[in-house]
Order: structure tokens, then C-alpha cells, then sequence
């Protein structure tokens, strides 16, 4: 009786019913056993003076020190806060524009939809080298369409100087992600039921407050996993600026990554390059416990 009880549970919790409680398990397995080890050596690592090639010793939190006294530490560190919240804050304004653009019955609708996100499925090699090409001071099509309506007397260098080139990244980082929001936030919009809004006309409420009582309230879960998610790609995101700027002109665009990968790689300091992308952790996850405390309140 005891082996055909012990079947019958084995079976019972092999069902289908069960399914989503055995993925969520196995993703759990997976992050602990691949994510965690590599969390676990990287904050080894980050606490010693390995360099590529060369031995190493335990200096406890030596590196940490020494890049909160560099200036080129700190100043990465301000603009990858500047880049991440501009970027994902007006991604969220433009994807929410997006989709209630798209969610009205326009006429073309499919087309639109598929030109609007197609910034999002294109490889980013190819997006951002084409920005990149595009804002470039000799032969940019940008600058020649600038002087070509008079807007410019001469080519601006929007990657050469380090204001402008703060905000191109952000402004490509911006094209690039905001499909993302619109496609996700249109998913949400369509599934808010149409008699809410029938009540909203029964009661005389305009388009702003129907907006602000039904579409806002009834989408902020997904606009919070979004955002959260959205932060955080954009904290780690290297593509991007590596590919633009390579963290210049004079260290300007440095974040995070870039200049992880530049100390680690090419100036062979790993645990130090280590140091700075783990010095992001913190941050992540305070926004992971902050937004998802929202979104499950809600």
C-alpha cells in the first residue's frame, strides 16, 4: 500500500495542474545554480587584486575604495543614473502614447503597428550603427538635413562633444526601447474590459478622467513590470554606447559596463572591472523589491 501510495503522489505531482509549479521550480534551480555561483565568484573576485595573467590576494574591499575615489568611477556612475532614468522615463511616456494610438480603430492599424515597432526587432549592430553613421559630423544625414532647412549654419559634432553625445545615446537607447513599451502597454489596454468605460460614459466622465480612473489604474501592473524590467536592461545595457561612443568623448558616456569592460579587458585589472559591475547589484535590487512591492499590492 505504501508503494502505491507513494505512485499516486508521484504521479499527482507530475500532472498537468502542476505544470506551472515544476517550471517555476526548475527556473529557481536554474538562477540559483548558474546565477548564483556566478554572483558568488564575482564578489570573490571583486574583494581580491586578480589581474589578467596574474596572481591573486584578498584586499576585502580595497577595489571598492579605490573607485569611489576615481573621478572617471564616479562620473560613470552619475551617468549611468542620468542615462537609465531618462531613457526609461521617456520610453514609458512615448510607449504609452504608442498605445493608445494603437489602440484606437485607425485605418492601416496592422502596417502601423508593424512600422512602429520595428526599431525593437531590428539587430542592434545594425540600429546603432546606422545612428551612428546618421549623426556622424562629416556625411551624417542628420546634419545635412539640419543645414538643408536652415536650422544650422554648420555640421554639429553630436558625438564629438560630451554634452550632445550624452544625450544621442539616450536618444538612440529611447528609439530603441520604446516599441517595447508600446507593444506591452497596448496588450494591457486591450484587455480592460469596454464596460468600464461604458460606466465612464454613463457617469460623464471625459477623456482625461477616464484615462486617469480606468485606463491608468486597470495598466499599472504591466506598466510597473515593464518599467522594472526596462530599468534594468538599461542599467546593464553596453551595446549601445559601446558601439557609439566607446564611453567617450573624454569618458563622458562611460556607464557601468563600458567601463567594467574597459578595466577588466584592456587594462587587464579583472577583480577591479569585476568591482564596477557588481557595484550596480545594490541598485537593482532595491528597484526589484520597491516596483514589485507595487506591483503585487495592486
Amino acid at each position: 500500500m505504501a508503494v502505491t501510495h507513494n505512485s499516486l503522489s508521484k504521479t499527482k505531482f507530475f500532472s498537468w495542474e502542476n505544470l506551472p509549479l515544476i517550471i517555476l521550480l526548475l527556473t529557481t534551480l536554474y538562477l540559483i545554480v548558474f546565477q548564483g555561483i556566478t554572483t558568488i565568484w564575482s564578489l570573490g573576485i571583486s574583494t581580491t587584486n586578480k589581474t589578467i595573467g596574474g596572481n591573486s590576494k584578498f584586499i576585502g574591499l580595497g577595489n571598492y575604495l579605490k573607485l569611489f575615489a576615481n573621478g572617471t568611477y564616479r562620473g560613470a556612475m552619475w551617468f549611468t543614473a542620468v542615462y537609465a532614468v531618462f531613457s526609461v522615463g521617456l520610453k514609458l511616456v512615448l510607449g504609452f502614447v504608442m498605445a493608445l494610438a494603437l489602440n484606437k480603430p485607425i485605418k492601416g492599424r496592422a502596417v502601423i503597428r508593424a512600422l512602429l515597432f520595428l526599431p525593437w526587432a531590428l539587430p542592434t549592430l545594425t540600429s546603432v550603427l546606422s545612428w551612428r553613421w546618421m549623426l556622424g559630423d562629416v556625411g551624417g544625414i542628420v546634419n545635412h538635413l539640419l543645414m538643408t532647412f536652415k536650422l544650422i549654419k554648420a555640421p554639429v559634432g553630436w558625438l564629438g562633444e560630451p554634452a550632445l553625445a550624452k544625450w544621442s545615446v539616450v536618444m538612440v537607447n529611447v528609439w530603441r526601447g520604446t516599441p517595447f513599451f508600446g507593444i506591452s502597454i497596448l496588450a494591457a489596454l486591450q484587455a480592460i474590459p469596454s464596460a468600464l468605460y461604458e460606466v465612464g460614459d454613463i457617469e460623464g466622465a471625459n477623456g482625461l478622467q477616464k484615462f486617469r480612473y480606468i485606463t491608468l489604474p486597470q495598466s499599472m501592473s504591466v506598466v510597473l513590470l515593464v518599467t522594472l524590467i526596462s530599468m534594468i536592461w538599461t542599467l546593464g545595457d553596453f551595446s549601445v554606447i559601446w558601439l557609439m561612443t566607446r564611453g567617450g568623448p573624454a569618458n563622458s558616456t562611460h556607464v557601468f559596463s563600458t567601463l567594467s569592460y574597459i578595466t577588466a579587458f584592456q587594462n587587464l585589472q579583472l577583480a577591479r572591472g569585476v568591482a564596477i559591475s557588481m557595484s550596480i547589484l545594490p541598485f537593482s535590487i532595491l528597484l526589484l523589491i520597491v516596483i514589485m512591492k507595487q506591483i503585487f499590492k495592486k
